[in-house]
């Protein structure tokens, strides 16, 4: 014979139904349900506000999901935010505000893209300070900014094309603003800073390797990717850019030692 358990079971369920075939709430019985929901204005706020509880207690203890199954509350956040979405992109509101529309053909306005910006800038520096995986909040070597897992995800993800054109363009607005290419510290007549440098030459490939001594300073022209040479002073590498008649934001020079004319003091 079932036990008391699956009698109440059972009458719940068949309770739920009529109610959904009365069009009542499933909850209280009184009330019409919202649009697209199966619970009443008031019902729904008593969920809503029961589940902001649980999950605040669960974010206390360390925990992203609540409830007994957090696999599943993940699963419905997931599917409830591609919903909400999906209607405010039909609806030609930002997605996640929901009350400006966007600009320049984005999914979001304006003041949502600077808000969202700050917090990833926050995150990403925080999260590199610390040594972690900016993605993922695993430790990295070497001072990368991914982990192994994240470095190979994104190498499947983003064409080489893509990752190729985003990097150049990248590469151009900072040598045009001239900061660092790698740091945005401010630079000039430099694609990088003194410590960006070291580190990029130590990670090339072996023939742009140059020794720590002597001083080798390379002149490379950013227009045709040509070395116009590789001198020992600061002045000869001058010299190399006047009789070439370019300008210094018209060349890259790499350099094994800290340049101090070719810089701003």
């Amino acid at each position: 014979m079932p036990g008391n358990d699956d009698r109440a079971r059972e009458h719940q369920r068949r309770r739920h139904a009529e109610r959904i075939a009365q069009g009542k709430c499933t909850r209280c019985g009184n009330s019409p349900p919202e649009p697209g929901l199966k619970l009443c204005r008031g019902c729904a706020d008593k969920r809503r506000a029961a589940e902001r509880a649980r999950r605040a207690r669960a974010r206390q203890n360390g925990l992203p999901y609540a409830g007994r199954d957090p696999e599943q509350c993940r699963r419905a956040d997931r599917a409830g935010d591609r919903r909400r979405r999906r209607e405010r992109r039909d609806a030609g509101l930002c997605t996640s505000c929901g009350q400006r529309e966007p600009a320049n053909g984005r999914s979001v306005c304006e003041p949502c893209r600077n808000v969202r910006r700050a917090y990833d800038r926050r995150r990403y520096d925080s999260r590199r300070a610390a040594g972690l995986c900016v993605r993922c909040h695993r430790p990295t070597f070497e001072g990368r900014s991914r982990c192994g897992r994240c470095l190979a995800l994104e190498k499947e993800r983003v064409s080489p094309e893509r990752e190729s054109a985003v990097s150049k363009r990248r590469y151009a607005t900072r040598r045009a603003r001239g900061e660092c290419v790698d740091c945005k510290a401010p630079v000039r007549g430099v694609a990088r800073c003194p410590r960006c440098a070291y580190r990029s030459n130590s990670r090339a490939p072996e023939r742009h390797l140059v020794s720590m001594w002597p001083p080798q300073i390379t002149v490379i022209e950013l227009r045709t990717s040509q070395e116009l040479g590789t001198f020992e002073t600061e002045a000869e590498a001058a010299a190399c850019i006047v009789f070439a008649k370019l300008r210094p934001d018209q060349v890259e020079i790499r350099s094994n030692v800290p340049l101090m004319a070719l810089c701003p003091p």
